[in-house]
């Protein structure tokens, strides 16, 4: 199991355990458990049989079988529905599933990597994830640190990305200014790696010589950070409430609550880079009830910009 923020290089860390081990000449199938719908999901996990359900025009091969003898990866596993952690765990205990509408027991041998950016343990207790799949899945447990929390990587990684991006957009950027890396180092990085190798082809697109500078970067402040910290600046509840009394209001309360709470929420979604599942986690609310909110208070989300690549 592989628990770390999004962007922290959770994939990068399934592939290196597959390639130094002997299943590396075996298939390395990787699947987003959240980015596919639950009712297929099953699915591609396990195949179907032909006519199992409306579409099902063929027969499908699942990943399970088609990564026997070798490792599937299940990034985002904290996301899965609990019929598919049910079926999970039984291939698990027992190396053994059927395609969905079939009858045909299959036997399966698959080394199991899953990882999520999910606090699994608080999952288990409110009863959103099975505690036995779990202590399947947490045999050995690898748990990556944000970029924030090893700073003392930051010149090590920006180097190795530099000479990549030198080779990818046939620039010749020999050396960082210290003072660039004063500047990213001084960024809190909630994309973490995804961002951090975004911000370092922005700035070689925009270099114009043998060093990167600083002004070659692009505005590490997005505009959520930059509104949140107007925000800070401006806003006095004391000032607000007279202002509101002033002008008659007749639902102080509400407009005082939803004020609030856009402050609120703005400042922990820029604190995520816009991770709604992160920010739910800190606000101690479902990501339901903070998709709610933010339709309801009007919020804007801006991502963190990064590549789709894994870091």
């Amino acid at each position: 199991l592989i628990l770390g923020e999004s962007g922290t290089g959770k994939e990068l860390v399934a592939r290196a355990i597959y390639q130094h081990s002997n299943r590396a000449r075996a298939p390395f199938l990787a699947i987003n458990c959240a980015a596919i719908p639950e009712t297929l999901l099953e699915s591609e996990l396990f195949g179907h049989e032909k006519g199992a359900f409306t579409g099902a025009e063929r027969k499908r091969i699942g990943k399970f079988e088609q990564c026997h003898g070798g490792t599937l990866f299940l990034d985002e596993t904290g996301d899965m529905s609990p019929l598919t952690q049910t079926k999970l765990l039984r291939v698990l205990q027992e190396q053994r599933f059927e395609r969905v509408g079939g009858g045909e027991t299959i036997q399966t041998d698959v080394r199991l990597i899953a990882a999520t950016n999910r606090d699994l343990d608080k999952l288990v207790a409110a009863g959103e994830f099975r505690s036995d799949l779990f202590y399947r899945l947490s045999t050995f447990t690898i748990k990556l640190p944000p970029l924030r929390e090893r700073l003392e990587d930051l010149p090590l990684l920006v180097e190795h990305f530099v000479k990549r991006f030198n080779r990818e957009l046939n620039k010749e950027v020999q050396r960082v200014a210290p003072e660039t890396l004063e500047a990213l180092k001084r960024h809190s990085w909630p994309g973490n790696l995804r961002e951090l190798q975004s911000v370092l082809k922005q700035a070689l697109l925009k270099a114009t010589g043998p060093i990167l500078l600083p002004a070659f970067l692009p505005d590490l402040a997005t505009p959520m950070a930059k509104a949140a910290a107007e925000e800070r600046e401006s806003f006095d509840l004391e000032s607000y409430v007279q202002q509101r009394l002033a002008a008659g209001s007749e639902d102080l309360h509400a407009e005082v609550q939803n004020m609030v709470e856009t402050i609120l929420l703005t400042r922990v979604l820029t604190r995520t880079g816009g991770n709604q599942l992160q920010a739910a986690k800190i606000l101690g609310i479902t990501r339901g009830s903070l998709r709610t909110k933010i339709r309801a208070l009007g919020i804007t989300i801006e991502k963190a910009v990064w590549t789709e690549e894994e870091a």
